[in-house]
Parts: structure tokens; sequence; C-alpha cells
């Protein structure tokens, strides 16, 4: 017999406030105390620092722009079906709101960071295991298709589409977008992923997911771009996508090396196999990873980077970056706009000269969706707040 339906309700996506604040849910998460029971008004004031100025039917206070704390919320049952509110940092108990383990784990990497690297991956992983849509679009770009966006300064901005293998253009609008949520249906186990379905299971459903909207229908798709721009920002700043500057891919290596992470399959993507890169494609990667705020580079760094992403021996990294800088000089992709000695520390110059430890440069990939390095360009994965950017 076939196992019934597990009808799952999705809310509007908000998440946090600005596209460019990913940091907001995990210091949210970092000032919450582990096994403290809050209220609604508590959870808004002290942990998210959100002053209360509308109100509830009921005299609630609510805060303006507090719809982003439902999307911190875990799984609920809501009648004969099931809701996901948002990406299990905090959950329902009897009394109140509470941090789960997720959460903790979130707020204390916040906590211990002493740079942007480690917590934005913990937060991109948490997103992989709970956030459906943004599973949904992550998992397609694994499976070949292309993002749609412009970018700036790692943030992503202005009209919003997913392009398939076949060519087919599906342009996520801000309204009544039924075709997401036709993508939605159509690979539903993909965007519940395995932590939703252990949760469901442990739950007594195993049957296949049907997603519903909370009034019933389909899920809300209003302002979805926005929303989904706003997890989007925390993949760009890891520099998860090749590509650029509107048009963005996704292999399983890169993203694998993005999170920190030996492979794809603790995430629920397990057909994701990762795809060798070429070496115009590591070089573009190895670039935007090392290249400082000054614009330039240590070529020690980057021969370290582009030969460990081809694979090669520590100890061939060098002549492996020397090979391949002669050659893409002879075809005019990468031209020395400066270099500079440094300090010796900083070991060996490009082709073994001392006075050119550090460099300045400019490259033009061959590759269709390798990304475009020049000296004008913002290092990708900075993170940057625009203030009231798709607002």
């Amino acid at each position: 017999m076939t196992p019934a339906l597990v009808r799952v309700a999705l809310p509007k996506l908000f998440l946090w406030g600005e596209t460019g604040r990913i940091q907001e849910y995990p210091e949210a998460a970092s000032r919450a105390e582990p096994g403290r029971v809050y209220s609604r008004p508590e959870l808004e004031r002290e942990v998210f620092d959100i002053a209360s100025t509308l109100e509830f039917k009921g005299g609630a206070p609510r805060g303006k722009g507090t719809d982003g704390i439902i999307n911190t919320y875990g799984l609920e049952r809501s009648g004969s079906r099931y809701r996901i509110n948002g990406i299990n940092l905090f959950e329902h108990v009897e009394t109140g709101l509470r941090i789960t383990s997720e959460g903790i784990e979130l707020g204390r990497a916040f906590r211990a960071g002493d740079s942007d690297e480690e917590w934005p991956r913990v937060l991109a992983c948490q997103l992989l295991r709970r956030e459906p849509r943004a599973r949904l679009v992550i998992g397609l770009c694994l499976r070949g298709w292309e993002l749609g966006v412009k970018v700036t300064a790692g943030v992503p901005s202005g009209s919003l589409s997913l392009s398939a293998p076949q060519g087919e253009v599906l342009a996520v609008v801000q309204r009544n977008c039924e075709e997401f949520n036709t993508l939605l249906n159509e690979n539903a186990e993909l965007a519940l992923g395995p932590y939703w379905r252990a949760d469901l299971h442990s739950l007594g459903e195993s049957g296949a997911v049907a997603w519903e909207g909370v009034q019933g229908g389909t899920p809300s798709t209003n302002d979805l771009p926005t929303a989904l721009k706003k997890a989007l920002a925390v993949f760009f700043h890891i520099c998860a996508f090749d590509g650029g500057p509107t048009t963005w891919g996704m292999d399983a290596g890169g993203l694998a090396d993005a999170l920190g992470i030996d492979d794809l399959a603790q995430l629920g993507f397990q057909g994701a196999v990762p795809v060798r890169l070429t070496d115009d494609e590591a070089f573009s990667r190895a670039l935007q990873e090392c290249v400082g705020s000054d614009d330039f580079i240590i070529v020690s760094q980057l021969a370290d980077r582009f030969g460990e992403l081809l694979g090669a021996p520590v100890e061939d990294r060098p002549a492996v970056l020397d090979s391949y800088a002669r050659t893409a000089m002879y075809h005019d992709q990468l031209r020395v706009l400066d270099r500079h000695p440094g300090q010796p520390r900083m070991g060996r110059g490009l082709f073994g000269e001392p006075s050119a430890r550090r460099m300045r440069v400019e490259f033009t990939p061959m590759t269709r969706n390798a990304l475009v390095r020049t000296v004008e360009q913002t290092p990708a994965g900075t993170s940057s707040e625009i203030q009231g950017d798709d607002r």
C-alpha cells in the first residue's frame, strides 16, 4: 500500500531584513540562552533586538520587519498537515520558543568567529538543510541550471532568473510566480531534503510531500526573488558560484570546497558528482579567493590554492602556476598590471623572481562560466550592507 501524501505548508519566505545583512540570524542565535523558553515579544526584544511597533489582533506586540523571526522557526503540526516555518533555529515548545541545537551551533560559530569565514559556512549549511526554496535553487544549479542575477560586492540585486540546461528561462518574479511552484512540486524531495524527511519519519510520516500554501493552494511567491537573494547572498559570500557578472553556475566540488566539507551527500545531494575544474576555472577561483583589498595577490598563496584546486602535489604547485601563467600570458589572457617584492616571508615570486612576490593582475578566462577578474572588480566574497536594497 502506497503511503498517503504528506501535506506540508510553506509560509511566505522572508528571512533577514536586508540582502547584505547575512549576519542577522547568526548574531541573534549568539544572543539566545540555550534551554531558556522565550515569549515572542522577548525573542524580538532580547534576541533579535527589535523594538515592537505594531500589534497583532490579540494585542501582543509585533515589531516592524519581524516577519523574518517566523522564518527561524521549525516544523509544526497544523491540523491534518504540517508546516515548515523556517530554518529551524528556534522551535515552539508548550510555553514559548526555544533555541534548537542547530541554532546553538550557528550562534557558537558566530561568537567564535575571528573572521567572516566560518559562520557563513555554517549558515549556508543550515539553509541547505532546512530552507526548501533555497535548496531547490542550489540543487538545480548542481544539475546544470544557471542562475541569472547581478552581483555587486557579493550582494545579488535586481531581477532573478533560472535557466534550464535545455535553454528555457524561468524569470522569478515578485508576484504569482507559479512556474517556481511547479518546479518546487516537480522536485519536492530535493526541496525537502534529508533533515526534514528524517523529522517527518520520526512522526510516522513516510509518504511523498505535497507543498501547499498556509491558506491552501500553492505556497506564496510574493516577494520571492527578494527573499531568495537574501539566501543566495550567503552562497556568494562563501564563493560557491562561478561565473559572472550576471550569469552564474555551480558544481558539486566547488560547493563542497566553499562549505568546507568533503562531499554533499550529508546534505542530500547524492546525485551531484564533483566536476573537475578546467585550468582557467581553477585559476579564476584561486585568484578570487587570494586577492586582497588592495587588489594585490601573494603569488605563493595563489600557487598553493591553484595547485590544490587542480589536485597537484604540494611540491609541484609553484611550477604548475609558472607553467600556466606563461601560457596564459602568451595567449593574452593574463596581464601583469603591477608587481612588488613584498617580504621574504611571502615565499617565492612568479617564475622565481623575488621582485614579483606580490602582483596585481588582469585575467580573462576562455571558459564560459569562469569568473572574470579585473583590477576594477570588488572580490565577490565581500559582504556589504546595502541600506534599503530590495526592501
